[in-house]
């Protein structure tokens, strides 16, 4: 299946057909070897950190990252050599590679047939089967032809697209009402993400643990692998910490692996970097899973395991150079954890948590690897994946790697953007993760108790000593104050949710009344720079501020951003963290786009109950009814792109 007569075809300008942390991550290993890089920007992104810009016109993802023809097109108009797709959008799309080839141009990737072959998870599974790999039990195709395999298979079964990874659009499934309730948005989501609405259903295996292997081949037939991955750590089927090598497969077991990943890619004439990927039950049995004919967001604990450059890797193997390495001259080499940062609320299911990031602060270089896009202030808008960094440690043992990266995650300051590094800080110190057990079950078992987690009374009385900041100087409290201590009220508005302050001093301290209800005493009251600290109850309680977007100022503690301000009129009661309000209106919680209606005028509802479908960051969210009651209208319709807060049903309660 390999040409023996392939030529060396230097690069010198690289197209860079993605975004964000990956198109950063690219650019830097294409600088280092002396390539001139061009960044896509659209109308959402309209900078790049490449050497060049290269406009992309639209404003969807089917107009921009997910338009094959205008990017070939692009890479011709700026005269590149060759196209790196990163990972998501086009990179396992079997016709943009096929395109990139027809126009010239060299593709940093595997060849379209072996893509075809192995990013369709459907015919991947059925290569797999043809060669002798351990597969469980599936139905595949159009929604159709699912529906009328899927009574041959054995609940539980697990909802998957069949043109894509990545987690997107996975879902477990109990019974047949479920399956036929959850398979359209499935392919929604796919058609969404990958440009197409093909499935797959499998039996489901009960918390394996999710072994991946690195494959690393060149155009001339050698073919190696770099040790495998554990990347059982998921939530909704999206990794968020991954390591290598995995502390849970025995040698012999990672024997196995590796020769079925090697036997299977090279009876597709596999080339270029690729992962294989697997599921372990507690019996040690594995099965084929997918294959991955792109770079992992993971590929980072691989580098650090083995010394390689993966991106270098792949760039000599498009340009036809022969891997100069043997299998045995690939070492392991001590132990890497790389963990995910999303901007989601830990406390409010993980929705996104899209947003103006004001200030940014990532790990010191010698303590950990940071990939990220973000350097300074920025804004994570809700069109794309939530990610926003990866932190990678390594060190000489997993003990090691673990105290690494907690001293990592620890110097991570995100202002103003609520992000998901508490949770991450929470896994990595619990007994379950030190001993290994890292099944993809151990997210649904864990219980985050959130240090976070403030009384939003508090966050008030914090926003008020904010607004109250007078002189530094001062013998006391009082003195701090100025003016403040003639007015004596006043109404702040946190978030969403309005409150009415009082004050008045006394014995030293300052007594805040909120709502007219409960009284706090503040003791200790400092502000150095952009932090404030008070002690309220005999706890100690630092909070950053930071200016925001337009009248008042940002509040963060810990993970945590809370927005301030002084409203001019009075605005209507908190809205739930769930886009319900706490009167009879469900609003969306941030900007998106109207998937599913699942209710109309008349209907009746009851408490829980899923009214419409937003998807927003390519993650669907069901907006619910918080109490049971009656419609009684709906300002929402399939498609329509909506706002943060924007009223979409009013229902009148029982």
């Amino acid at each position: 299946m390999h040409n023996s007569t392939v030529q060396f075809r230097p690069v010198g300008r690289l197209l860079i057909a993605n975004r964000g942390e990956i198109a950063v991550r690219i650019h830097r290993t294409a600088k280092r070897m002396g390539l001139t890089t061009i960044g896509v920007v659209t109308q959402a992104e309209p900078e790049t950190q490449a050497d060049e810009a290269a406009w992309l016109q639209g404003d969807t993802l089917a107009a921009t990252y997910l338009n094959a023809d205008a990017l070939v097109a692009l890479a011709l108009k700026y005269e590149a050599d060759a196209v790196h797709p990163g990972y998501g959008f086009l990179s396992e799309n079997a016709d943009f590679a096929a395109k990139v080839e027809a126009a010239g141009l060299l593709w940093v990737g595997p060849s379209p047939e072996a893509i075809r072959r192995m990013g369709d998870k459907v015919e991947a599974r059925k290569t797999a089967l043809e060669l002798g790999l351990p597969l469980t039990a599936s139905a595949e195709g159009s929604l159709e032809e699912v529906l009328s395999q899927s009574t041959q298979l054995n609940y539980p079964l697990l909802i998957k697209a069949a043109a894509g990874g990545g987690g997107k659009g996975m879902v477990k499934i109990a019974d047949e009402q479920a399956l036929l309730e959850r398979l359209p948005q499935t392919a929604r989501e796919a058609a969404s993400y990958f440009g197409d609405d093909r499935l797959y259903v499998e039996e489901y295996l009960e918390a394996p643990h999710h072994i991946e292997v690195q494959v690393l081949g060149d155009r001339h037939g050698k073919l190696v692998h770099l040790y495998e991955r554990e990347c059982s750590i998921q939530r909704r089927y999206q990794k968020i910490i991954e390591e290598a090598p995995s502390s849970n497969i025995s040698a012999e077991k990672r024997a196995e692996l590796t020769a079925d990943a090697l036997r299977l890619c090279r009876a597709i004439g596999y080339y270029s970097a690729g992962t294989v990927e697997f599921l372990v039950d507690a019996k040690g049995r594995h099965y084929f899973l997918e294959m991955n004919t792109r770079l992992q967001v993971e590929h980072p604990v691989t580098e650090r395991i083995t010394g390689l450059d993966l991106v270098e890797e792949q760039l000599k193997v498009a340009m036809g150079l022969p891997l100069d390495l043997t299998q045995e001259q690939i070492t392991c080499k001590g132990h890497a954890i790389e963990s995910r940062i999303y901007a989601e609320d830990p406390l409010n299911d993980f929705s996104p948590a899209p947003g103006r990031l004001l200030k940014v602060q990532w790990p010191e270089a010698g303590l950990a690897r940071t990939d990220t896009w973000i350097e300074g202030a920025a804004e994570v808008k809700p069109d794309f994946d939530p990610m926003v960094a990866k932190i990678i440690t390594h060190a000489a043992t997993r003990t090691e790697a673990i105290q690494k990266h907690l001293l990592a995650l620890e110097q991570v300051q995100l202002g103003g953007l609520t992000h998901n590094t508490d949770y991450l800080l929470q896994v990595l110190r619990s007994k379950a993760f030190a001993a290994g057990h890292t099944t993809t079950a151990f997210c649904s078992n864990f219980k985050y108790q959130s240090a976070n987690h403030l009384n939003p009374e508090v966050v008030a009385v914090a926003g008020l000593l904010q607004v109250m900041r007078g002189s530094d100087q001062g013998a006391t409290l009082w003195q701090q104050m100025g003016f403040w201590r003639q007015e004596q009220e006043s109404t702040l508005q946190v978030n969403d949710h309005l409150y009415h302050l009082s004050w008045e001093q006394s014995d030293h301290a300052l007594w805040v009344a909120v709502n007219q209800q409960n009284r706090y005493r503040v003791e200790e009251l400092e502000w150095k720079g952009d932090r404030l600290r008070f002690v309220l109850a005999g706890k100690v309680l630092h909070f950053d501020s930071y200016p925001g977007e337009k009248d008042g100022f940002v509040l963060v503690h810990k993970a945590s951003s809370y927005r301030v301000s002084r409203p001019r009129t009075v605005l209507r009661r908190s809205q739930h963290p769930s886009g319900t309000a706490s009167s009879n209106q469900v609003t969306a919680p941030i900007p998106g786009r109207i998937v599913e209606l699942r209710v109309q005028a008349g209907d009746t509802v009851e408490a829980g109950q899923s009214l419409l479908v937003l998807e927003a960051m390519k993650i669907e969210n069901h907006l619910k009814a918080e109490r049971s009651g009656v419609v009684r209208s709906v300002h929402a319709a399939v498609g329509q792109q909506v706002k943060a807060k924007q009223i979409l049903v009013d229902i009148d309660n029982n």
